[in-house]
């Protein structure tokens, strides 16, 4: 059996054995691949776009691109590493014909009775969009990888197509980076440190 459920969710795949199912014509256990990925996929592509229309529609793009091309996945690295290759390729593409946009969404509080909350939210998401704005797009896709979808590093150099060593280079410059942006530029994050 691959999958052991909950009354909400998948709680454990083998994802290796859905691929092989799903290649060898078992098409059914594709559903299995989609649930255990979708939440994932989605808060990545989320935090890139800003727009849950655009992040929905962009994650259904990128589950037929998989979908159609998993014949191609041979299992040489993971494949974790080969479904990400293909999140960050779509969404380098949909960015790439974008105008330069902010990566602040206006959030949707819960707690409307406490305005001061909403402030603070807003403005914390404020300070940090404008910290990672001062990063380049692989050093902030490394940041996504690893804290938001928890990839190894290993994973990641595979899916940026960069050596192991200058993913670990990177990550330590970006998180160096944004702890002296927090520091000269004050703020929330600034007493955080």
């Amino acid at each position: 059996k691959l999958f052991r459920y909950s009354s909400k969710e998948v709680i454990k795949v083998d994802i290796e054995l859905a691929v092989q199912n799903v290649q060898s014509g078992k098409e059914t256990d594709y559903g299995y691949i989609v649930k255990y990925y979708e939440n994932k996929i989605y808060t990545t592509v989320f935090r890139l776009v800003r727009q849950h229309d655009i992040a929905q529609d962009l994650v259904q793009e990128i589950f037929i691109k998989v979908f159609y091309n998993l014949h191609k996945y041979k299992a040489v690295g993971s494949f974790n590493a080969w479904l990400y290759r293909i999140v960050v390729n779509q969404c380098y593409d949909y960015l790439r014909k974008q105008p330069k946009q902010s990566m602040l969404k206006e959030i949707e509080f819960v707690e409307k009775q406490y305005p001061e909350n909403m402030i603070l939210q807003k403005e914390q998401l404020h300070q940090l969009d404008q910290l990672l704005h001062q990063l380049d797009k692989t050093e902030y896709f490394i940041l996504l990888l690893r804290y938001v979808n928890e990839l190894s590093y290993d994973e990641i150099s595979e899916v940026l197509e960069i050596p192991l060593n200058e993913v670990r280079n990177k990550l330590h410059r970006s998180k160096r980076k944004l702890r002296q942006l927090a520091t000269t530029k004050g703020g929330y994050f600034h007493e955080m440190q």
